[in-house]
């Protein structure tokens, strides 16, 4: 193995972000493995309690989760039965390896839903975070129980709170991913669910620059908290115009109330990541659309 190259850990692996990920890292630069909770594809997700397995990686990208901010409504409480006790057990078993063996832990949180609603600028790392939906809350406390840990044991961890990363598909039922349902919904005539007027804003990164700035936080080791983002905020209703552009059909929509969950002004600061190691999107969000446009129609 070559000094610049990794053994790469990913969980949720059987998710379509972990699986852009390890194609983007994998051989011939890096070694990447998968771990999943419910799919036997891949390693299974408990077997990193095992700390000879733990010390096998160089980085650890824990995507695994067993909500969306929709569902997290839906089934209260249950990151407080999965989610942070299997995270407090892997921080357990980092801990007790020499310092020598573990890995840097790159936990996927969520920029919007932990920043909760903007208030007069984009939201830096060092802003106090105020979540309204029970996801937001359930990521924020997966973060402190991290930064617990990385104080008293010393371990090299990071909080990447990512904004909407897009650009690639998305399951049809899946209750998340405004660009590729529009999209699809564009493609096959089909009414856009819309919740709210469509006036709320958010940050969305094309997935080429989500990659390349994951790369400089594990390459360069970042630690603590930082944006992923494109730094620049949207509306719903410039998206689906863009959308509506780029496919050259009209969308319909069907209105329903903004949940009180929702976030309605996501704006966040990219200049921490900027700063340290050089990164900046290089996709703007007119571009990105029409090469979503165009992949979606040639799939």
């Amino acid at each position: 193995m070559s000094v610049n190259s990794q053994r790469i850990y990913v969980t949720g692996g059987r998710g379509r972000l972990a699986s852009l990920i390890a194609d983007h890292f994998r051989a011939p630069t890096h070694e990447v493995a998968l771990f999943s909770r419910a799919d036997h594809e891949f390693q299974s997700l408990s077997s990193l309690l095992d700390n000879d397995v733990l010390s096998g990686a160089n980085t650890l990208l824990h995507l695994a989760w067993s909500s969306l901010p929709a569902t997290s409504e839906q089934t209260p409480g249950i990151e407080n039965e999965n989610d942070l006790p299997y995270l407090r057990g892997l921080l357990t078993s980092m801990a007790a390896l020499p310092p020598e063996k573990r890995p840097h832990l790159v936990f996927f949180s969520s920029g919007g839903a932990v920043y909760g609603n903007a208030i007069n600028q984009p939201n830096k790392e060092s802003d106090d975070c105020h979540p309204i939906g029970s996801y937001g809350h359930a990521k924020l406390a997966a973060e402190q129980l991290i930064n617990e840990f990385s104080n008293r044991y010393g371990l090299n961890c990071t909080n990447l709170r990512i904004s909407n990363p897009y650009g690639y598909p998305v399951p049809k039922k899946r209750v998340q991913g405004l660009i590729p349902h529009a999209l699809r919904c564009a493609a096959e005539e089909e009414p856009l669910t819309l919740w709210g007027d469509g006036s709320a804003q958010k940050d969305f990164l094309y997935y080429t620059d989500f990659l390349s700035g994951l790369e400089q936080v594990i390459s360069h080791q970042l630690t603590g908290t930082v944006n992923l983002c494109a730094g620049e905020s949207h509306s719903v209703n410039e998206i689906i115009g863009m959308v509506e552009k780029h496919t050259e059909k009209s969308i319909s929509l069907t209105r329903k109330p903004a949940p009180v969950w929702d976030v309605q002004d996501s704006r966040l600061d990219s200049n921490h990541l900027s700063t340290s190691t050089g990164w900046s999107p290089q996709v703007a969000l007119d571009e990105g659309i029409r090469r979503s446009a165009v992949s979606y129609a040639l799939h």
